[in-house]
């Protein structure tokens, strides 16, 4: 359970740094003049000046994520391993990843050859270790479903 409780720090410490890299990025961008001398960059880009609110959008699907994986493992840690709440949420953690990592893979593909610059391969690189890690929280929550039959059974036969 220790190993557990620590995850769940980690977890909560990932949060902090997305909300403070979300307030920085909104400051920065609503309230400063720093991106007025790139505009004329965005002409460049696919979507023009709303290109990097894509990229936030992202963002954002990954953080639902982690506040998913937050509640599931508070909820491992409130009933312990095998319940059906936690791998609700795991579940839903995991498909949110794979959206996510899919959506920047296919978005870091149509930058890359539209650019034909070698930056994006590591953006491609980060989509899909995203939905590796959703892949497997969706394992996970497949396990913790049959752990919790399983439980079910054996107090039943008890």
């Amino acid at each position: 359970m220790k190993k557990i409780k620590f995850l769940n720090g980690f977890v909560l410490v990932l949060i902090v740094i997305y909300l403070i890299h979300f307030l920085g990025n909104a400051y920065i961008t609503f309230f400063t003049d720093f991106t007025n001398q790139f505009e004329h960059l965005y002409k460049e880009f696919i979507f023009g000046y709303y290109t990097q609110f894509v990229g936030l959008i992202f963002s954002v699907l990954t953080f639902v994520g982690l506040l998913f994986i937050k509640n599931g493992l508070g909820e491992i840690i409130k009933e312990g391993f095998f319940n059906t709440n936690s791998a609700t949420k795991f579940k839903i953690a995991g498909k949110l990843f794979l959206i996510s990592g899919f959506l920047n893979l296919v978005f870091s593909i149509v930058l890359l050859f539209r650019s034909e610059e070698v930056l994006f391969l590591g953006e491609m690189a980060q989509g899909f270790l995203l939905m590796i890690i959703g892949f497997s929280l969706y394992i996970i929550s497949d396990i913790l479903q049959n752990g919790n039959l399983l439980k079910q059974e054996n107090e039943l036969t008890i």
